[in-house]
């Protein structure tokens, strides 16, 4: 190491001590005395962040106040982690993956992938299951989003070591995974990651061995969370969709107009603020504008229809949510763009997802227009009504929507908003909100190239359908994110140079003195402990 270096690193563990110590001061009134032989709950920061380790610190202090005895699995040994749950919620059993992967598990783990790689396309590979695992979708998952790639090459060597090295990894966190939870035996599982390897293959060991298993996550607000449940036969679903038992009693739930002008409203608004999604920045510098404007601004003529077609981050490949049409998100795109192509009846708008702004800024690399790079290979120069709308266009997503009359998307959020302003909306995957009434769903690929050909011919959807897209969209965005007042994650944060803390957690004024009788602490417990609903809804349970 540098000279430099060694400051930097005495720097930051200066600056992570004074951190961890101000952290048990603030949250000493909460520790509970260890409670053993009882119920066990597993926290699985399987691909951990400190930030998200505090939340889950403090739901493991409402835990142990409820009887349970706590475990933490770690991909190795963290003292900064360790130390945050030991002084909010007293004894921790630790578990580190690294420590289960021995070398015959790491040995047994290659075999399986190269017996795998010798005779399976990459295609074949993302349906591949070990003994109900979904090994394929987790190890092809992690490959694309290491390497900032759209698309795997099955004739890349470099390619082919990657998947390799990550169906080899796969294959013996499998093992792990199911020795650690036959070990630990525990009767709550609760999760933040749960798709890429490691945390894919522990989240499928605690379904597959009847745990009763959770994921929280941030919602589109910034003040609030959200919890799901997942079963087997759940467990591909993504976390923001509704479990049909929601969604049956959502539909048969009172839904008047207050209710409608309260979620139109709240769109808008928060569209117009920038708060929507506001950790990831999405509207940050974005102005509204008024339709007439905004095509305009797009370069939409007169009388002409437009198409948005919405893409998703093409590394980001999540594929450990439902199924898709095509084998990733970049073949989706290029072949959403040929059949736009062939299409001249509309303007087709390429929109580039405005995250790839704040993902390449979190991930410390330039931002690189993928999404333009893939269609220039296949198809060269564009056609004058196929446009691409880059990441960082000027309009916000709601003036977006105001200047097109399609949208197209594999399973993105948008495809519940837009159905809302009467946009007809055509998937290209499920997982999420297909299937629910009021979106255009393929069945398979010539399915699709037929819907895109006669695209301009579909007319606006029709006033109960809107209804219906607003009854979905009201339980997802404003009855399931719970607002959460005894603590704040903190998106941005005054790290001092130190990357741990670019994202922190805030205890609320007082929070600590009676954190456990807190509305929300109470509502977030029951929930876990006392049903078994696939879905918390904000007052689930106690009458609030």
């Amino acid at each position: 190491m540098t000279p430099r270096d060694i400051l930097r690193e005495l720097w930051r563990r200066a600056v992570l001590e004074l951190d961890a110590r101000e952290w048990a001061r603030k949250t000493a009134p909460l520790a509970t005395r260890a409670v053993r032989g009882g119920k066990r709950v597993l926290f699985g920061e399987a691909v951990w962040m400190l930030a998200s380790a505090k939340v889950e610190s403090l739901l493991a202090a409402a835990l142990a106040r409820e009887g349970y005895e706590i475990h933490l699995l770690l991909p190795t040994r963290n003292r900064a982690v360790e130390r945050v749950f030991r002084t909010t919620c007293g004894s921790v059993a630790i578990h580190t993956i690294e420590d289960k992967l021995d070398a015959p598990t790491r040995t047994a783990g290659a075999a399986d992938a190269a017996r795998v790689l010798a005779d399976s396309s990459f295609e074949n590979i993302l349906a591949l299951e070990s003994d109900g695992f979904r090994i394929g979708r987790s190890a092809l998952s992690s490959v694309v989003r290491r390497l900032r790639i759209g698309k795997l090459d099955d004739a890349d060597p470099a390619h082919r070591a990657a998947v390799e090295a990550a169906l080899a990894r796969a294959f013996a966190v499998q093992r792990a995974a199911r020795a650690t939870v036959a070990e630990v035996a525990p009767d709550l599982a609760v999760f933040v990651e749960r798709g890429y390897t490691p945390a894919g293959e522990f989240f499928d060991a605690c379904v597959l061995a009847g745990v009763d298993t959770v994921q929280w996550l941030g919602a589109p607000q910034s003040d609030r969370l959200l919890f799901k449940r997942y079963r087997r036969e759940t467990r591909n679903d993504h976390p923001l969709a509704l479990d049909d038992a929601t969604w049956a009693a959502m539909r048969s739930a009172r839904f008047d107009a207050d209710d409608e002008a309260r979620l139109m409203g709240t769109l808008e608004a928060n569209y117009a603020s920038g708060a929507w999604f506001n950790r990831q920045q999405l509207q940050t510098g974005k102005i509204d504008a008024e339709r007439a404007r905004a095509r305009e601004i797009l370069g939409i003529a007169p009388g002409r229809k437009a198409a948005g077609v919405f893409c998703h981050i093409l590394y980001d490949a999540t594929f450990f949510y439902g199924d898709s049409l095509y084998p990733d998100y970049e073949a989706w795109l290029v072949e959403t763009v040929r059949h736009a192509i062939a299409n001249p009846h509309l303007d087709w708008l390429i929109k580039v997802h405005p995250v790839n702004v704040w993902r390449s800024r979190m991930d410390g690399a330039p931002m690189e227009q993928l999404e333009a790079r893939a269609l220039r290979r296949a198809f060269g120069e564009l056609p004058a009504h196929v446009r691409i709308v880059p990441a960082d266009t000027e309009l916000n997503s709601w003036a977006f929507f105001g200047a097109i009359d399609y949208g197209l998307t594999v399973r993105g959020t948008v495809g519940m908003e837009m159905p809302c302003l009467g946009i007809p909306t055509v998937t290209a995957g499920s997982g999420r909100y297909s299937g629910r009434g009021f979106t255009i769903d393929p069945v398979d690929r010539l399915d699709y190239a037929a819907t895109l050909a006669r695209l301009h011919e579909i007319p606006p959807l029709d006033a109960a359908t809107i209804t219906l897209a607003r009854r979905y969209a009201h339980a997802t965005f404003l009855l399931r994110p719970l607002r959460v007042e005894s603590f704040a994650f903190l998106y941005e944060n005054r790290d001092f140079g130190v990357g741990e803390l670019k994202m922190d957690v805030a205890l609320g004024a007082h929070a600590a003195a009676d954190f456990h009788a807190r509305p929300d602490i109470r509502r977030i417990v029951h929930w876990l402990t006392q049903t078994r609903a696939a879905d918390l809804l904000d007052g689930d349970g106690l009458g609030a």
